[in-house]
């Protein structure tokens, strides 16, 4: 039991501080050791579809109950768990006399053994496994459900939430608390989209009991036993010394609903649409119409502004149907984003094509952009594509090192460049984003992450790009000031965070950024980089 007072750390996830009762997750009643069926192969193989149809309408329910910021990640879980290589797996076990939940988590364990050492599948395997315990538990009629309170305040503490646990948090729920995850987890990004403070990557939170008084300290990266309210790092106020942000402030979305939220902010402009949310249900090529059509109606709802678009991001844990996409050893380093013009170049000009169609029936104002782009090359050749296919605005993301070294080859080739600090986090440190024990390599404020970007912006600037950052980290005020002080042109944050980016943007001037991201530059860790930043924020 952790005693009062003591000081437990981790990584803070929003803005406020909350103290409220310890709720422990429960663990569920067992699934079955492993067994053989006593009947046929074929009712088996019956029951199991059942079961996988049942746990997929399952995640369609949670996917609109969680609304959709977790859209994207319930049709990506649910195109795993319908993989029909998967159940021909399962299908063999059954063949050889094992039953039908028993033949499913075998399955999926020796998908994670073909794929051992991978730490990109890791977190996929996760929440997969999660998901074959769903199935089993379907098939012998157990309960899973988290059975939180639906009245009165909690603090959650588990060892990490799948997508399937955040979709049933009530609101009881004011904290969370995990042992493991990172800051661009699936218990992260759901919190900070539903702004509940949150503390993740807290191993010493296993000491923890029921009924202990915690307060969850975010922005001081910590939680405190039996803590009051006065004990919290005070949150910055920031007060605006203009009108106007110093670089403008946009807001990243992925579907029509996302659109219409945005547009109530003071964004300006979409700083990132991820259109692959259209995509991840679709067993067919959708046609140019189609699209268009589509895009058409989220571009008239957005925000005022340019609207940036990343053309289809999918591979890794983003499976699409109609691409057939193979499984491969190492996800994340293989044929995602842009490099699916190696056999899909079509599918890609025709998003182009139809984004033109949306341009001119809209009257917006429309910059396209290519992920996962590790040459020059590459980047002159979306350019290329872009260009004749539209009059767009063309840009890439940059999340390699390797294009962060070849921005000069971009001098009047491309209009700007976007950063994806998340990948450019996992790809710079070796260390995958969805792996919830590296969280601290993930953390926006590695100094060596900050002297990349600063490199980034520094480079763009020279070669005539203008540059951006759409990533996680653009939804934190105060990272969001250091990036505007590095030379950054504008940031992309979060639809929740946007009003409390442009607060902090519009509370200092030009030269009082570049003066704090230099603070941020001569750090030697993500905490020292942190501390030094809120203090000058705090002092102006």
């Amino acid at each position: 039991m952790s005693a009062p007072g003591a000081i437990l750390a981790g990584m803070g996830v929003g803005l406020n501080a909350v103290r409220a009762e310890v709720f422990r997750v429960k663990p569920a009643k067992p699934i079955p050791s492993a067994h053989k069926h006593s009947g046929d192969s074929e009712t088996e193989k019956h029951t199991l579809k059942g079961a996988i149809s049942a746990v997929g309408h399952y995640l369609d329910e949670l996917g609109l109950k969680a609304g959709d910021t977790s859209a994207e990640i319930f049709e990506a879980l649910k195109m795993l768990l319908e993989d029909e290589d998967l159940f021909e797996t399962a299908a063999t076990q059954i063949d050889e006399g094992w039953s039908a939940a028993t033949a499913f988590i075998m399955a999926v364990d020796e998908f994670g053994e073909l794929l051992a050492g991978d730490a990109a599948f890791e977190e996929r395997l996760a929440d997969l496994r999660d998901l074959a315990k769903r199935v089993a538990a379907h098939i012998h009629g157990i309960h899973l459900g988290l059975d939180l309170p639906e009245s009165g305040s909690f603090v959650l503490v588990g060892e990490d939430f799948s997508p399937a646990d955040t979709a049933q948090f009530t609101k009881a729920v004011v904290g969370v608390i995990t042992t493991k995850g990172g800051p661009t987890s699936h218990t992260a990004i759901i919190c900070r989209s539903k702004s509940i403070p949150a503390v993740v990557s807290c191993s010493e939170a296993t000491e923890l009991l029921d009924g202990q008084m915690v307060l969850v300290d975010p922005v001081g990266d910590r939680v405190v036993v039996d803590g009051d309210e006065s004990m919290a790092t005070k949150t910055i106020s920031f007060v605006a010394k203009s009108v106007e942000p110093i670089i403008p402030v946009r807001a990243n979305i992925g579907s029509l609903s996302d659109a219409i939220t945005a547009a109530t902010t003071a964004a300006n402009g979409v700083g990132l649409f991820r259109t692959e949310l259209l995509y991840l249900s679709a067993t067919s090529m959708p046609s140019v119409q189609a699209q268009a059509a589509s895009y058409a109606e989220i571009l008239k709802a957005a925000p005022e502004g340019p609207v940036v678009v990343r053309t289809i991001d999918a591979g890794s844990d983003k499976p699409v149907p109609f691409l057939n996409m193979p499984h491969e050893e190492n996800p994340a380093l293989g044929v995602r984003g842009y490099r699916l013009i190696q056999d899909h170049r079509q599918f890609i000009v025709d998003q182009l094509t139809s984004l033109e169609i949306a341009r001119e029936q809209s009257g917006r104002e429309v910059w396209v952009m290519a992920p996962m782009i590790a040459t020059a090359e590459e980047a002159i050749e979306f350019g290329s594509l872009a260009r004749k296919a539209g009059k767009f605005k063309v840009g890439v993301m940059v999340e390699t090192p390797s294009i962060v070294m070849a921005l000069s080859d971009l001098k009047n080739q491309l209009d700007f460049i976007s950063v994806g600090t998340n990948d450019l986090s996992q790809y710079l440190f070796a260390a995958d984003r969805m792996n919830s024990s590296l969280g601290a390599l993930l953390n926006p404020w590695q100094p060596a992450l900050i002297r990349a970007l600063a490199k980034i912006a520094q480079d763009s600037d020279a070669a005539n790009l203008s540059s951006g950052v759409c990533g996680e980290s653009a939804s934190d005020p105060a990272f969001a000031v250091v990036l505007a002080g590095l030379g950054f042109k504008s940031v992309s944050a979060s639809m929740s965070q946007v009003g409390a980016v442009r607060s902090a943007l519009s509370a200092v001037s030009a030269e009082q950024a570049k003066q704090i991201a230099q603070l941020a530059l001569s750090s030697v860790s993500a905490e020292q980089a942190k501390s030094k930043v809120l203090a000058a924020l705090s002092n102006l």
